[in-house]
C-alpha cells in the first residue's frame, strides 16, 4: 500500500522526464524532481517575439510571473473596465508549457491606473474601489486556480528603507489607515478561498528594523485571523552584501516566518554588480545565488524560487540602478553564467530528506478536529489533518484517511498514518 506520507513528499508533478535538452541539464528538470516551484518574472513581448527568449525560458523553469501584465494599470484601465488579454495570454502560454503562474499584484502604491490613483476617495469610498478590483481580477482568475494558484495580494506597504520600520505613506495607507492591508487579504479570501495569499516586499531578506516590522504585522493578522497563507521576499540583493554574517541572518528570517505557520518564497531574485564585473564578480555572484537556493532547500516552508528576469537582455536593474547590471543568470546572449552553474549543481545535489519515512506513530489525542489542509510542495491542496497534541495519550488512536500533525510550540511534526 502506498503510504500516505511518501505520497506527500514524493508525489510531485513531473513536467519532464529528462534531466537534459538537446544534451544540456536543465533547472527545471532537477527543480521538478524535487518538487520546487522554479520560476522567471517575464516580459510579454520578449517570450511572444524572441524566440531564444521563449525557448529559454520554457526550458529552464517551471513557474512565471508577470513583469507587468497582471498589475492595476494592465488590468482595468478604467473604473469597471478590465482588460485581461495580456494576463491570458500569458497564463494560456504557460499551461500550454506546463508551467504555473504566480499573481502579481492586487494591492500596490505604484502602476495604478489614473482614475485609482488621482480619484478624491474616503476610506469608505477607496476601500469599495479595492474590493471592486480584487474580485474583478480574482474572479476571473478563479477557474484558473490551479495554475494561478498563489497571488501577491499586498505588495511593499513598509517603508523602503531596510533600517526603517514605519509604513510607506501611499494613497491606501493615508487614505484607509494601516488595516487596508487587512482588508485586502480579507476581500481576497472571499473571492476565491483556495488561492494562496501572499504579502510580499523588498529589503525585508535579513533581520532588520523592516522585517520585523513586516513579521509583527503579519503576526498580528494572523492572531486577528486575517487569511494570510504566505510572504513573499522580493530579494533584489547587492553583491557586497554577501558576507557569512547576511546568509546566517537570512537563513534566522526565513526561519522566524516559517515558524508563524506561513508560507515562504522567494518572488523576485536578482543580484547586481557594480560596473564593470569580472570573472571575481561572477565567481562571487554564483556563490551568492548558490546560498540562496541552499537557504531555501533547507527550510520546508519555502518552496518557490523566483528570479526577476533570468537574461542580462531583458532587466531592470540597469535602468533603476545606474552603474550596475549583470544581476541574472543568463548573458545578454542567452549564455548560461557561472550563477546558473552553480543553481544546477545545487538542485542536482539536494537529496530529499528522509525524516518523513522514519518517524514512528505515536499515541495522541485531538486538540482540535477543525478542517485544516495539508499542501503538497507545489503548492496544491492534497488532505486535511488533524491537529494534535503530544502530551496527552489516547491507545488505540487511529485515524483513518488522515495525515497527523502535532504542534510543538510553533513547530509543525508530520506523523505517520496508524492505520
Amino acid at each position: 500500500m502506498r503510504h500516505p506520507l511518501k505520497a506527500l513528499v514524493f508525489s510531485t508533478i513531473f513536467f519532464s522526464s529528462y534531466f537534459t535538452v538537446n544534451g544540456q541539464e536543465t533547472l527545471r528538470a532537477y527543480a521538478d524532481k524535487i518538487g520546487l516551484n522554479i520560476g522567471s518574472c517575464t516580459f510579454y513581448q520578449a517570450y511572444r517575439t524572441d524566440q531564444t527568449y521563449s525557448n529559454t525560458l520554457k526550458r529552464e523553469f517551471n513557474t512565471i510571473v508577470a513583469e507587468n501584465e497582471m498589475k492595476a494599470s494592465s488590468l482595468q484601465p478604467n473604473r469597471g473596465q478590465f482588460n485581461f488579454s495580456r494576463a491570458d495570454d500569458m497564463v494560456k502560454w504557460a499551461e500550454e508549457n506546463n508551467m504555473k503562474v504566480r499573481g502579481h499584484v492586487l494591492v500596490w502604491h505604484a502602476q495604478n491606473p489614473g482614475f485609482l490613483q488621482n480619484g478624491s476617495w474616503n476610506r469608505t469610498t477607496l476601500l469599495q474601489a479595492m474590493k471592486e478590483h480584487i474580485e474583478g481580477v480574482l474572479g476571473h482568475f478563479k477557474p484558473k486556480n490551479k495554475t494561478v494558484w498563489e497571488w501577491d495580494v499586498v505588495n511593499e506597504a513598509f517603508h523602503n528603507d531596510g533600517s526603517n520600520g514605519s509604513f510607506r505613506s501611499s494613497f491606501w495607507k493615508n487614505t484607509i489607515g494601516e488595516d487596508f492591508i487587512d482588508s485586502a487579504f480579507a476581500y481576497a479570501h472571499r473571492a476565491d478561498p483556495n488561492v494562496l495569499l501572499f504579502y510580499n516586499d523588498y529589503n525585508t531578506s535579513n533581520v532588520n528594523a523592516k522585517s520585523t516590522a513586516m513579521y509583527n504585522k503579519i503576526k498580528k493578522m494572523l492572531d486577528n485571523g486575517i487569511p494570510i497563507h504566505g510572504v513573499g521576499f522580493q530579494s533584489h540583493q547587492t553583491l557586497e552584501e554577501y558576507t557569512p554574517a547576511f546568509i546566517a541572518s537570512l537563513k534566522e528570517n526565513f526561519d522566524r516566518f516559517a515558524k508563524l505557520g506561513l508560507k515562504i518564497s522567494v518572488t523576485e531574485l536578482d543580484i547586481r554588480i557594480k560596473l564593470p564585473s569580472d570573472q571575481n564578480a561572477l565567481k562571487k555572484q554564483a556563490d551568492y545565488y548558490r546560498e540562496y537556493l541552499e537557504t531555501v532547500l533547507a527550510n520546508p516552508a519555502c518552496r518557490t524560487f523566483m528570479i526577476w528576469g533570468f537574461t542580462d537582455r531583458h532587466s531592470w536593474v540597469p535602468g533603476t540602478f545606474p552603474g550596475t547590471g549583470e544581476a541574472l543568470i543568463f548573458n545578454n546572449s542567452y549564455q548560461p553564467k557561472p550563477a546558473h552553474t552553480a543553481l544546477l549543481n545545487v538542485l542536482k545535489n539536494y537529496k530529499t530528506s528522509a525524516d518523513f519515512q522514519t518517524i514512528k506513530p505515536v499515541q495522541t489525542s485531538i486538540l482540535n478536529t477543525g478542517s485544516r489542509y495539508v499542501f503538497n510542495l507545489k503548492g496544491e491542496k492534497i488532505s486535511s489533518y488533524s491537529v494534535l497534541k503530544n502530551d496527552a495519550h489516547t491507545p488505540g488512536f487511529r485515524a483513518a484517511n488522515q495525515i497527523l500533525v502535532t504542534e510543538q510550540g510553533k513547530r509543525a511534526m508530520l506523523l505517520m498514518n496508524n492505520d
